[in-house]
């Protein structure tokens, strides 16, 4: 404002000029409206001043029309001054910030039918989520179209003051239903339901939550399964034809072949079901459910040859797959591989039988003669017994089985005793020494039992002293007795088939004297036993395990008269004339069928012909390359005879074949069919020696039995018939029972050391004449007499005591028939 109130304004022109006088008064105030206001963080307030130039803000900020925006946080102080300047000065208006309010929508729950809508609203909404169905960014909820698991949902959104809920029900008005309403499914199979209902059942299989079904694995009692729905609309339902996969067999066994006999196989391939069952050439087999592609199968197969195996789910097969049974091109039949090794084994197993079959009886003998020696006795432990039990544990399980069996007809030629041994260890070294030299020399074995030390305590010729005519006492003639009498020749002279050579007067010509004896006891002289090594000879030593060795200054030097005239000379060495009389003995014409006719009936026959002791007589003089006493050569003929491969196949049992099984072929021979296990903590020892053979424990040099022993009643020779006794016979049946006699299991044992399994025989049970088919191949190699197999398939199937006790049953009566006592 100027010092005057006034102002005079003059105008001025052509005509003159004007004066006008202007009062002057002071401006109006600076005014803002509103004066105060309440602002939410983030928010804005207009504020109006008229005239204003510019405006300030103590926090947040102002535009230059006076829009101000509270701060996005709260300051330090809620209150905050707006400043708008003008012409009239400036004005403020006070602001108070308000915190931002918690998120709310509207409405906070609804309820839908399904597919249809709900509008959501909330203040500075920016973004909407739903946990079942869809809703838009302006907050537009949409149900969905299908029951959901849950039967709600729930519809959040987010805005600067958080988040806020609300709670959608679905409802459904409509009635409940289920798509598709009629399926096929394949067992195992799943399909896919779909229903405005949310809960699933089925009878069978299963479905889950959102109606995906699956199928049980295996058909059950109906082959229609349903599928139930259940929702507010009430309850829907599906039916399910179940159909049963299509099996596939790839492979059967080993290669397509199953065993001849009680077999067990595995089957794979694809479809297999828990109700799968399979039939072997038309016949049903046992079948065991292991997964989807694999089966197990069992039963008996009877007859070797191709074959067919299908599998069936229900009425639905497999193709036909081809098997085998048994060993394809077989080179001899089940019946003759089984017979084969009664003879040259301790009796067949199922595995050793195939062999046989896949590779014939003349390879499975060359095998076994270049076999090396496994069995020996040097784990027996104790000064006294257990060598019977370990004798058994070897026959029934070791591989060299023909070593085992002619090393145990070796021992029952050249005997010796524990009776008079005592001790085990000298009978072990004995026995070891047979089973080493079964594969050699008759020479040899001649010379090794001659000189062991074991035979020379048994029958004295160990510390044999030279005659002493000053005392009378003479040389010792047990020795050259027994080896001349009982080891190589026998008392009379034979002919090559082994009869009886008689003089003029129809008397058998002796082989020897009494003076014969008395020559070759001097020869025996001036033998002691080994010392301990570096130390010298003694003479009178105690027995030691190391062959025999000669003491000249007791041998009798002078010359002897032998066999056939032959004169050994006098001033031999011990050794030289050792070596003179062995070779004068084995070149005699006794020995060879002497010692053949006597593996022919521990090994074949008890009464071989004439013709079969000639040719076996014939191997032993001569092996075909000069050699005499070629022990190889001589178990080949003795086993490979015409006469002893003679009805091979059964069907035309002679009086004269076979032989009765002694005892330790009887036990051994019984495990050894059903592939059973035995170890020497068997129980057997005593049981042997009950029988009459107390193995290696023989009653006398002349053996548990004589070979030519006559059975009474009839003409035929059968020596164990000698300790056949009637009381013998029921300890036999007593053993069998014994080792059949387990309730507890289809395992049969009899102590520790003895294992026979049933298992495969059980399901057989149901058909007797099968059991008893597969029992016969088992034991007596498939060729039992018609009408003993009609007897024990009669009794069999009387038995209602259940599968076990019918298998037993069976195994007691074939094993103590004299059909399996005698093998043919």
């Amino acid at each position: 404002m100027p010092a005057s109130t006034s102002a005079t304004v003059t105008a001025t022109g052509p005509n003159g000029s004007a004066n006008a006088v202007v009062t002057l008064i002071p401006a109006a105030p600076q005014v803002i409206s509103p004066a105060t206001a309440t602002v939410v963080l983030g928010r804005t307030q207009q504020f109006t001043s008229t005239g204003a130039t510019s405006w300030t803000a103590s926090a947040g900020s102002v535009s230059s029309t006076g829009l101000y925006t509270a701060p996005a946080t709260m300051p330090a102080s809620t209150t905050v001054v707006v400043t708008a300047t003008g012409a009239g000065g400036t004005a403020s208006a006070t602001v108070t910030l308000a915190p931002i309010p918690p998120q709310t929508i509207s409405p906070t729950a609804a309820s839908l039918d399904l597919g249809t809508t709900q509008q959501f609203t909330s203040a500075g909404a920016t973004s909407w989520t739903a946990s079942v169905g869809t809703v838009s960014a302006t907050g537009l909820y949409t149900a969905p179209a299908t029951w959901p698991a849950s039967g709600a949902a729930t519809v959040t959104v987010t805005g600067p003051g958080g988040t806020a809920s609300a709670t959608v029900t679905i409802i459904n008005s409509l009635p409940t239903t289920v798509t598709p309403a009629m399926a096929s499914v394949t067992l195992g199979a799943t399909q896919q339901f779909t229903s405005n209902g949310t809960a699933w059942t089925a009878t069978y299989g299963t479905v889950t939550g959102t109606g995906l079904y699956t199928a049980p694995a295996n058909l059950p009692s109906s082959p229609v399964d349903v599928v139930t729905v259940t929702g507010l609309g009430g309850t829907a339902s599906a039916t399910v034809t179940l159909l049963a996969p299509a099996p596939a067999v790839t492979s059967v066994g080993t290669g397509g072949q199953i065993p001849l006999g009680v077999f067990s196989a595995s089957v794979s391939g694809s479809g297999f079901i828990k109700t799968s069952a399979a039939t072997l050439n038309g016949a049903p087999v046992t079948t065991s459910f292991v997964s989807s592609g694999s089966l197990l199968i069992s039963g008996f197969a009877g007859q070797s040859g191709p074959g067919t195996l299908v599998v069936s789910n229900g009425s639905v097969q497999s193709a036909a797959f081809p098997v085998q049974v048994g060993v394809a091109n077989a080179v001899v039949s089940p019946a003759a591989a089984r017979r084969f090794l009664e003879q040259a084994a301790f009796g067949p197993t199922p595995s050793d039988a195939t062999t046989v079959q896949s590779i014939g009886e003349q390879a499975w003998l060359t095998n076994q003669l270049n076999m090396a020696q496994v069995s020996n006795y040097d784990m027996i432990t104790g000064d006294q017994a257990g060598m019977s039990a370990q004798f058994l544990a070897n026959a029934v399980t070791n591989p060299d089985q023909l070593r085992q069996r002619v090393a145990f007809a070796l021992s029952q030629i050249f005997v010796t005793s524990i009776d008079k041994l005592i001790w085990n260890q000298p009978m072990i070294s004995y026995q070891d020494m047979l089973l080493a030299d079964s594969f050699t020399n008759y020479r040899k074995i001649m010379e090794d039992v001659t000189l062991h030390p074991a035979m020379g305590q048994y029958l004295d010729m160990g510390n044999n002293a030279k005659a002493n005519p000053a005392t009378g006492s003479l040389a010792n003639e047990n020795y050259a007795r027994e080896i001349m009498q009982l080891f190589t020749m026998g008392t009379n002279m034979l002919n090559p088939d082994g009869s009886v050579q008689v003089d003029g007067n129809n008397l058998p010509i002796p082989t020897y004297s009494q003076f014969t004896i008395t020559e070759f006891a001097r020869v025996y002289t001036g033998w002691t036993y080994a010392p301990a090594a570096g130390q010298p000879v003694e003479w009178g030593a105690y027995y030691s395990l190391g062959n025999m060795v000669p003491y000249a200054p007791e041998h009798d030097t002078g010359s002897k008269q032998l066999l056939n005239g032959y004169v050994a000379p006098a001033g031999l060495t011990p050794q030289e004339d050792l070596d003179s009389a062995l070779d004068n003995i084995f070149n005699h014409p006794n020995v060879g069928p002497f010692v053949g006719k006597q593996l022919i009936q521990h090994l074949v026959k008890s009464n071989p012909s004439a013709g079969y002791i000639s040719r076996v007589a014939a191997a032993f003089n001569d092996n075909g390359s000069g050699v005499r006493g070629d022990m190889k050569a001589v178990i080949t003929a003795v086993l490979m005879d015409p006469e002893a491969r003679a009805n091979d196949n059964g069907g035309n049992d002679q009086p004269t074949d076979g032989h009765l099984q002694e005892p330790a072929l009887y036990m051994a021979g019984m495990v050894r069919a059903f592939g059973g296990t035995m170890t020497n903590q068997n129980y057997y020892s005593s049981d042997l020696a009950n029988m009459g053979e107390d193995v290696f424990t023989a009653p006398s040099v002349f053996n548990y039995y004589m070979p030519g022993y006559q059975v009474p009643g009839t003409s035929d020779t059968g020596g164990e018939f000698q300790i056949y006794s009637p009381n013998n016979a029921i300890i036999r049946s007593n053993e069998v029972s014994n080792l059949f006699s387990n309730w507890g299991g289809s395992v049969q044992s009899y102590g520790p050391g003895t294992t026979v399994d049933l298992t495969p025989f059980l399901p057989l049970a149901s058909n007797p004449t099968t059991l008893v088919n597969a029992l016969d191949l088992t034991l007596t190699h498939g060729v039992m007499p018609a009408a003993m197999k009609s007897a024990i398939i009669t009794a069999v199937a009387a038995n209602g005591n259940g599968a076990l006790r019918q298998v037993q049953q069976a195994c007691f009566l074939i094993l103590t028939s004299n059909y399996y006592n005698v093998w043919h």
